[in-house]
């Protein structure tokens, strides 16, 4: 799990990334990318893009779903072979499931923030960090295929709750005392929630990402959340 410099928690805790905190991928005043996961289960990145500004290109994923949950402003989904762009606005998650070609922007005059989900992660951390160090890196996204895409309308843009095998995200007040099997993620969207981990209170601010490990005992109050959880995969 990636530990950025002023993190807080423990591996078996959990962990605690405040606003801003997270592993930067670029900084500049056009771009902001910042990873917030990088379990197997889950890969995470928190972006903003200014008005106009390009993201991918049309790509496909053969192994992974792809999920958009944008935060402020409008995001621009392209889809099919064609490009046909979608509107996302805030509030609502752009799901596009492997084989969908797709690709995204900002079409906006305004700022643009988003959190892009990879589920499971299948290496999508390194490959964005590859692309920060100028390296080379062989990841699970390649060109639209000549033949045997999924159509685009097997993507969807909903607000949550969104729950498919890789990944499900709602919209919580609360959380429950309790453990889950999962890989259990938090965005706090507004107020400041309070959590308690395995026994360690954490304060978390909005803007916040807390992850728990699978199985670990945990709740939440005092805040609107974003939850995500992904089922465990891997080591």
């Amino acid at each position: 799990m990636v530990r950025p410099e002023g993190s807080e928690g423990c591996e078996t805790a959990g962990m605690l990334i405040r606003p801003g905190g997270g592993e930067v991928i670029g900084d500049s005043p056009e771009r902001r990318v910042e990873i917030l996961s990088d379990h197997p289960s889950l890969h995470a990145t928190w972006s903003r893009f200014a008005a106009g500004r390009e993201g991918a290109e049309l790509h496909v994923h053969r192994r992974h779903t792809d999920l958009f949950y944008v935060l402020e402003g409008k995001l621009t989904v392209r889809l099919g072979l064609d490009g046909d762009e979608v509107v996302v606005p805030a509030g609502t998650v752009a799901r596009v499931p492997p084989l969908v070609v797709h690709g995204f922007r900002n079409g906006s005059d305004a700022d643009m923030r988003y959190l892009n989900f990879h589920a499971p992660g299948v290496g999508f951390a390194d490959y964005m960090r590859a692309l920060r160090d100028g390296r080379k890196l062989t990841y699970d996204q390649e060109p639209p295929p000549d033949s045997g895409p999924r159509p685009p309308s097997e993507a969807a843009i909903s607000a949550p709750p969104i729950e498919v095998d890789a990944i499900a995200i709602a919209e919580v007040d609360e959380v429950a005392p309790g453990a889950v099997p999962d890989l259990a993620s938090y965005y706090v969207l507004a107020g400041a929630a309070r959590f308690t981990v395995d026994g360690e209170d954490l304060e978390a601010p909005a803007g916040s990402w807390v992850q728990v490990p699978p199985g670990t005992t945990h709740r939440a109050s005092g805040g609107r959340l974003l939850s995500v959880r992904a089922p465990a995969t891997g080591p």
